[in-house]
């Protein structure tokens, strides 16, 4: 059965396929997130709102068998969390208003004033992990409120003093807490991730046309071989721009996505369709056609990328799996962007800078393998 060798290569395909495959499932099959940022802001900084901040970042784990796990960070004022929050270093932050414990005293009179709670939802950092840390804020504020109300009630039943009908209504729900979200993903959800198919897979098809351009070359020189790939190099830079700004206007006329931001945007996702090609280019240049695979193989493993947040990724595949993952500097760096104003020049734009040099390196050095068409 197996004297034939592509009958032995047809087996291996399959079981590396199947492996393959499997390992790209990973991420979306245990998605509880791990050490979510989450900050608390203590602007009271009353013996109650003391003992409220200890209780709740005693709380590091919510859920069953596979629990969220909380990281707790206290910051000093609510200033400090925007600015945070506008470098994507927290999905959310509870913040607890000055005078809430003199509020707190006034629960039970003839004039009460609610404590006030805020919770902050960075959504953009990741709608489905920012969904999950406004429920579990929202639910820890029903908690210390529940336990307010009790500890109140426990205080006047100790002095024998009746509740009134009043009373007991303010104590129902005593603090007033507000939801803010910052960087809204509103009506574009997508709005960044809408790049990642058009760029990778654009750049991958005209790698490919170039490298099959490559073979219908007649390189006798170094010198031409140089030559040719100067041309090559300004052929790419043309599709990128075309790429970055075509792509873009069709984001905006098809999906209805309007990019305050359009030229910075549009600069970006040409900045990572020239870094791909060139990368792409660059290992074909050695591996030739064999290389396609690869990196429809790479486009797969990073679709979880697209709407998991890091934390919510196994440490299998945030070790062994992203770092081998380009696309990611064009999610990051555009979701920086689009819904963070980052400018063009940010430190994906550097990622990305570096793997067209990696590219460029191999694309110089492959003029220098053996070949039959190149003279000595």
């Amino acid at each position: 059965m197996f004297k034939n060798k592509f009958h032995v290569i047809s087996l291996i395909v399959a079981l590396v396929m199947g492996l393959l495959l499997i390992v790209a499932q990973i991420p979306s099959t245990h998605t509880a997130p791990k050490d979510l940022p989450i900050a608390i802001v203590d602007a009271d900084q009353s013996d109650a709102s003391q003992a409220i901040v200890k209780q709740l970042t005693s709380v590091t784990s919510t859920g069953g068998k596979n629990p969220t796990t909380i990281k707790w960070s206290v910051v000093k004022n609510k200033t400090a969390v925007m600015r945070a929050m506008d470098k994507q270093k927290y999905y959310g932050a509870l913040v607890i208003k000055a005078g809430f414990a003199q509020d707190t005293m006034s629960l039970t009179t003839t004039n009460p004033t609610h404590p006030e709670m805020q919770v902050i939802i960075n959504q953009a950092k990741n709608a489905t992990a920012a969904a999950g840390v406004q429920n579990a804020l929202t639910m820890m504020t029903n908690k210390v409120g529940s336990a307010m109300a009790n500890q109140v009630l426990r205080k006047m039943q100790a002095l024998n003093s009746p509740v009134s009908a009043e009373a007991a209504q303010n104590l129902l729900q005593p603090i007033a807490v507000t939801t803010k979200i910052v960087h809204t993903t509103t009506n574009k959800a997508t709005a960044s991730a809408a790049f990642f198919q058009p760029i990778w897979m654009g750049a991958l098809l005209g790698t490919v046309m170039l490298t099959y351009a490559q073979k219908g070359l007649s390189h006798v020189t170094k010198k031409q071989a140089w030559l040719n790939k100067g041309i090559e190099l300004v052929v790419m830079g043309v599709v990128a721009l075309a790429a970055g700004f075509a792509t873009t206007e069709f984001a905006h006329v098809i999906l209805d996505y309007n990019y305050d931001n359009f030229t910075t945007v549009a600069l970006y996702a040409a900045v990572a369709s020239f870094a791909f090609q060139l990368l792409m280019l660059g290992v074909m240049s050695w591996l030739g056609i064999a290389a396609v695979p690869l990196f429809a193989l790479l486009m797969l493993f990073a679709a979880p990328l697209m709407t998991l947040a890091p934390e919510m990724l196994t440490h299998f595949y945030s070790a062994y799996v992203m770092p081998w993952l380009p696309m990611r500097f064009l999610l990051d760096g555009m979701r920086g962007i689009v819904y963070y104003n980052t400018a063009l020049w940010n430190g994906n734009t550097q990622s990305l800078v570096w793997l067209a040099i990696i590219g460029l390196l191999l694309m110089v050095t492959s003029i220098y393998k053996p070949t039959k068409q190149l003279a000595v």
